[in-house]
C-alpha cells in the first residue's frame, strides 16, 4: 500500500519542479523590464536553469525515496542560490531590482524540508555569500554589504520561525487527527456497549413476564405429577387409564412450553460472535418464535393477530430478523399502554410480491407524531420514559434490515395508529 503513495506524491514533485522551470523562462520578461533592453545573456542562464529543473523533475520520480532529499536540497537551495546571483550581477548588480529577490532566498531555504543543523547552516549562508560576492564585485561599501547582509540574516531566522510554526501546526494537526481517531474508535465502543445494552434491556423487559408465563405451566405440571404419583400408588385394578394419559398429556405441554420459552430467550440472548450469513430465511418458524416471546408481554395488554399467507421466503437472517420483529411487536405494546388504548390491537402480516417481502407491524394507538417521524430511527431517540426505553432499539432494528439489503420505515395508518414496514428481498 505505501508504493503507490510514494509514486504519486514523486510525480506530485515532478510537477512542481517543471512548473518552476517554466516560471524561470517567464521570469525572463522581468529581466529585460528591470534592464530596459534585451537580457539573451540572463535568457541563456535561465535556460540552463530550466533544463537542470526538468532534469531533476526526471530524477526525483525514478529515485529511490532515501535519495529524494538531495534532489529537493538541489533544486531548492543551490541552483537558486546560483542563478539569481548570477542573473543580478550580468543585469548592474545592485542597482536592478532583481537583486533584492536574494533577501527571500535564506526564509524560502529555510522553510523547505531540513533534519539535519549543517542543512540550515548551509541555507542560511548561501544566499549571504552570493550577495557578498555581487556587492563585491559591484564595489559596494562596508556599511551597505553589511545593512544587507543583516537583512539576509533577519530574512533566514523569519524563515527559522516559520519553519517552528509550520512544524508546530502539522504536529498539532496530526495530533487532532489522533486524537479524532481515538475519539471515533471510541465511539464504536460506546455504542457497542449501548447496543448490547439494548439486547439485555430487552431481555430485561420480557423477564416478568416470562417468570409468570413459566410459572403456571410448572404449577399444573407440579400438580399433575403429584396427581399422578398419588393416583398411582393407590390405582386399583378397576381404575380409568384415561386420566393418567390426560394428566401426562397436559404435563407434556407444559415441559414443551417451558422448554420453547427458554430456547426462544437463549437464542434472542445469544452473543453476535455467533451471527449467521445472510441468506434464505423461511419467515414463518422466525414469526412464530417472535409471537411467541412477544405474547408474554402482549397478552395481558392487546389482541394480537397474525397473518402468514403460505410459506414466504425471504433474505435475512433468522435471529436478527426475529430481534426486528419482536421489538416492533413491543413497541406497538408500549404505545397502547402508554395511551391507555381500550382494546389495544396489534396485527403482523406479511405481504409477498414478486421480488420482494413485505412485513407489517401495525396498532390501534396513537400513531406517530410529524415531527417525530423524521428522527423516529436515529440513535438514542425515544419518546419513552428513561426507564422504558433507550432509543436504540428502532436504529439497531433498521441497521439489521439494511444489512440484509431491505429497508425498514414507518407510517401513520389513515384509520388511526402506526404502521412500520419490513421490506426484504425474496429469497
Amino acid at each position: 500500500m505505501g508504493q503507490p503513495h510514494q509514486d504519486a506524491t514523486a510525480r506530485d514533485e515532478g510537477r512542481i519542479l517543471r512548473w518552476v522551470a517554466v516560471r524561470s523562462l517567464v521570469f525572463w520578461l522581468l529581466d529585460v523590464l528591470s534592464a530596459m533592453r534585451w537580457t539573451w545573456d540572463t535568457l541563456l542562464l535561465r535556460g540552463l536553469w530550466a533544463v537542470l529543473m526538468v532534469g531533476l523533475a526526471w530524477a526525483i520520480e525514478f529515485l529511490p525515496r532515501a535519495r529524494r532529499g538531495l534532489v529537493r536540497f538541489t533544486a531548492g537551495v543551490l541552483l537558486p542560490n546560483l542563478f539569481i546571483p548570477l542573473i543580478a550581477y550580468r543585469l548592474g548588480g545592485t542597482s536592478n531590482p532583481v537583486f533584492a529577490s536574494l533577501c527571500i532566498l535564506p526564509m524560502f531555504g529555510m522553510m523547505l524540508p531540513w533534519e539535519r543543523p549543517w542543512e540550515a547552516v548551509v541555507r542560511g549562508t548561501l544566499p549571504m555569500v552570493g550577495a557578498s560576492v555581487v556587492m563585491a564585485l559591484d564595489g559596494v561599501a562596508w556599511s551597505q554589504r553589511v545593512s544587507w547582509l543583516l537583512l539576509l540574516l533577519s530574512s533566514g531566522s523569519l524563515g527559522v520561525l516559520l519553519t517552528y510554526y509550520n512544524h508546530q501546526l502539522r504536529r498539532a494537526s496530526r495530533r487532532a487527527r489522533e486524537e479524532e481517531r481515538e475519539a471515533k474508535q471510541a465511539l464504536v465502543v460506546s455504542e457497542d456497549r449501548a447496543l448490547r445494552a439494548e439486547r439485555l434491556a430487552q431481555v430485561g423487559r420480557l423477564a416478568a413476564g416470562v417468570a409468570h408465563e413459566v410459572r403456571n405451566p410448572l404449577a399444573y405440571v407440579q400438580a399433575n405429577l403429584r396427581y399422578l404419583l398419588e393416583e398411582w400408588r393407590q390405582k386399583t385394578e378397576g381404575g380409568d387409564d384415561a386420566e393418567f394419559s390426560a394428566a401426562l398429556s397436559e404435563t407434556m405441554q407444559g415441559v414443551d412450553r417451558i422448554h420453547q420459552i427458554v430456547k426462544d430467550l437463549t437464542v434472542l440472548s445469544r452473543s453476535e460472535d455467533v451471527v449467521a450469513p445472510v441468506g434464505r430465511c423461511e419467515l414463518t418458524p422466525v414469526i412464530a418464535a417472535s409471537v411467541r416471546l412477544a405474547s408474554v408481554r402482549l397478552k395481558s395488554l392487546v389482541t394480537l393477530a397474525v397473518e402468514v399467507p403460505g410459506t414466504p421466503v425471504a433474505q435475512a437472517e433468522p435471529r436478527r430478523l426475529g430481534q426486528v420483529l419482536l421489538n416492533l411487536l413491543l413497541n406497538a405494546a408500549d404505545a397502547i399502554e402508554d395511551a391507555k388504548v381500550r382494546d389495544g390491537q396489534v396485527m403482523l402480516r406479511v405481504e409477498v410480491a414478486a421480488e420482494r417481502v413485505r412485513l407489517l407491524v401495525e396498532d390501534n394507538g396513537p400513531g406517530i407524531r410529524d415531527e417525530h417521524l423524521s428522527k423516529l430511527f436515529t440513535t438514542f431517540f425515544t419518546t419513552k420514559a428513561p426507564e422504558k426505553g433507550t432509543g436504540l432499539g428502532l436504529a439497531l432494528s433498521r441497521e439489521y434490515v439494511e444489512s440484509f439489503g431491505g429497508t425498514l420505515h414507518a407510517e401513520n395508518r389513515s384509520e388511526g395508529g402506526a404502521r412500520f414496514i419490513v421490506e426484504l428481498p425474496a429469497a
